[in-house]
């Protein structure tokens, strides 16, 4: 076989259709009221839970925002929180050389539930046809306002300091309610049966959802098929009711249930996400670890996603631990894990369901004093961390769901406040320490899969450093991807040299029955190693039946792909980058995503033609993007073919008609 494959062969190969997965549609949701009708009980603990009480319009939720008059001051504007003639909530906007407006808030989200800290926010139906996010939260606690900064993404209290204009991360409004990738948005996750897209018919975005409160149908799935087989006579008898019970789960999609909304995902498809779809058919909850890593090396939060970190517990990995064991689903109250009903959060209950010994004598494992804080098993397991992503003026604290045994002095080198420092900040770390031990003796070691990644620190040898974090089928698929996802940002390039002790544990990766770790897997080949004859037959007989390269595993492919190429365009490393775009592309020649990327480099590299061929099949594969028309139009008016600038900018301005750097630049160049 020829050791030189063109591109056009490899895209062949590797090429990806539109997906076209069959999923749930939204008419097929009936919800929560056609429940209540057979399943009160439930229906009655779902009503008064926070799920039951998340997010509605003004009039379904109560405020706790104080929409009273009370002028917001800005450096440059003046925002009032009040209410419209007819009695519902407004921001009264007065902004520096801009005549005053009106914001209407259509949609609340939150009520300050949080006990470590509760938040509401506001959202307005745009004229576009999205639901936009308004930049003015409300924070229970501090009882005060409080806006997100562009610079660091920090959470700050409203003040004379802050520029509207300028300052806030979210003005104008733009982030959007579901997961529209051509936008910034707030994914799918608060409300139910959120589908946000554009609608070619209207010309304009259309945004459907049930409700804003976590309805039944969230985790349940669709209820319309299950409601008419059992309002037949003899249901009894069927063997399928039209909706799986969600007892009869597995460990892990009994989990990922819960982390269709409680974790950071990566967005693969365009087409809505419902519940009851395959969620790794549409996102991705390891490949974030490819990007801005949310996760310490042993799974504490970096930024902002504390329930994905149940996924490095060991009580989940190396036990049977779901979040259903701790958390009642229909009440949100607090049980064990025989369903027996806790008293609360702080129950000791939670653990002492399975680790029956400690619940003898309490005082002798925690060393505390019986009902004491430090004699609660929460305390010193699941302490209150703040929100690093949020900044530290506002209290944003969650409960470490990775539940780590203590290490003072380890968490001191990651920056975490460790749960002993809880009680006893006026001690040092030393002091810490040294109890942990005495106490304790010699700490559990950290999975090998975490291990080998402290040990890893900034080994600058690719195979020294694959030794330790190419381990695949260690029991700690995430803390694989993460390792391998290290390796490959550090080390991989494209024509690496074929040894065994870089290719055998990638083709185990790409092998793995885990979609995230072999899509990595495939991604390390395909980029590195594909030009040599063994590994490009390796992949070819990976893409046939009974394996196959699924569309789950070809979008995180290209994605994986993209995202190495912007980490090398960021480091100036433009040539590299260029290489791992058109990777991307040839694992999935619809990524417009990539062939924007893609134009870019060739336009870095002085090749005009094959960045406007990349802009069109990016058009092609995306024609509702204006973004993308926008980008060929400057492309075309620096190669001085005006006329086709002319028309791409009003072809984008049909889809983006509020865009003003494009109208200008549509005057500018119709300009004799």
């Amino acid at each position: 076989m020829a050791l030189f494959i063109t591109a056009a062969c490899v895209g062949m190969m590797f090429g990806l259709a539109s997906p076209s997965l069959a999923a749930p549609a939204f008419a097929d949701f009936v919800g929560a009221e056609a429940c209540a009708r057979c399943h009160q009980k439930q229906y009655d603990l779902w009503n008064g839970s926070t799920h039951g009480r998340a997010g509605g319009s003004p009039g379904e939720v109560q405020l706790i925002a104080r929409f009273d008059g009370q002028p917001l001051q800005f450096k440059d504007a003046v925002v009032i929180p009040t209410n419209s003639p007819a009695g519902s909530p407004i921001f009264r906007v007065n902004m520096d050389g801009t005549p005053p407006f009106d914001i209407a808030v259509d949609a609340v989200v939150g009520g300050g539930h949080m006990v470590g800290g509760g938040t509401q926010s506001f959202f307005n139906r745009h004229p576009d046809g999205t639901t936009r996010f308004l930049p003015f939260d409300f924070i229970r606690r501090e009882n005060l306002w409080f806006v997100q900064l562009r610079a660091g993404l920090q959470w700050t209290p409203v003040s004379r300091d802050i520029s509207l204009k300028t300052d806030l991360a979210n003005w104008p409004p733009h982030r959007v309610l579901g997961s529209v990738t051509d936008m910034s948005n707030c994914q799918n996750c608060h409300g139910s049966q959120i589908t946000a897209g554009w609608d070619e018919a209207s010309k304009r975005f259309a945004t459907h959802y049930q409700t804003l409160k976590i309805n039944c149908e969230s985790c349940h799935g669709s209820g319309r098929a299950h409601i008419d087989l059992v309002s037949k006579p003899g249901y009894e008898r069927l063997a399928d009711i039209g909706m799986k019970p969600l007892a009869a789960l597995s460990k892990d999609e009994s989990v990922k249930l819960c982390l269709q909304c409680h974790a950071t995902k990566e967005v693969l498809r365009e087409d809505p996400y419902l519940p009851g779809a395959s969620l790794e058919d549409y996102f991705s909850l390891k490949l974030p670890v490819l990007g801005q890593n949310p996760y310490h090396v042993d799974g504490r939060i970096r930024s902002f996603s504390y329930q994905g970190n149940h996924l490095f517990s060991d009580c989940y990995r190396s036990g049977s631990m779901t979040c259903v064991d701790c958390h009642d689903p229909h009440g949100n109250s607090y049980r064990d894990v025989s369903h027996r009903e806790l008293s609360g959060r702080f129950d000791n209950g939670q653990c002492t369901g399975c680790h029956a010994s400690k619940a003898v004598a309490p005082e002798r494992h925690s060393h505390h004093k019986p009902g004491s804080t430090g004699d609660s098993c929460v305390a010193c397991h699941m302490p209150y961390l703040q929100h690093p992503g949020v900044g530290s003026k506002l209290r944003f604290a969650r409960s470490d769901h990775s539940i780590p045994i203590p290490r003072p002095a380890f968490d001191q080198k990651l920056g975490i406040e460790n749960a002993c420092q809880k009680c006893h900040a006026d001690q040092s770390i030393a002091w810490q320490e040294r109890h942990t031990r005495e106490w304790w003796g010699t700490l559990k070691p950290h999975p090998i899969a975490v291990a080998n990644q402290l040990l890893f620190a900034g080994n600058t040898d690719p195979i020294a450093a694959a030794s330790l974090l190419l381990k695949p089928n260690t029991g700690h698929p995430i803390a694989e991807t993460a390792a391998l996802a290290s390796w490959m940002q550090r080390f991989l390039r494209p024509g690496m040299t074929n040894d065994a002790r870089l290719v055998e544990p990638l083709k185990e990766f790409a092998r793995s029955p885990d979609v995230d770790l072999r899509a990595l897997g495939l991604t390390a080949l395909h980029a590195g190693f594909i030009q040599h004859a063994p590994i490009y037959d390796f992949l070819a007989g990976e893409e046939r039946p009974p394996a196959g390269f699924t569309d789950a595993v070809r979008l995180r492919w290209s994605i994986a792909a993209d995202a190495l190429a912007t980490q090398h365009a960021d480091r100036g490393d433009f040539s590299t980058a260029l290489l791992f775009l058109e990777k991307s592309v040839e694992a999935n020649p619809n990524n417009y995503v990539s062939l924007s990327h893609l134009a870019l480099a060739h336009l870095r590299s002085g090749e005009s033609e094959k960045a406007i061929a990349a802009l069109r099949s990016a058009i092609q594969a995306k024609p509702t993007k204006a973004a993308l028309h926008f980008q060929l139009a400057q492309t075309l008016v620096q190669l001085s073919r005006v006329p086709e600038a002319v028309q791409a900018l009003e072809t984008g301005l049909r889809l983006a008609p509020e865009d003003a750097a494009a109208r200008r630049l549509l005057d500018q160049v119709r300009r004799p």
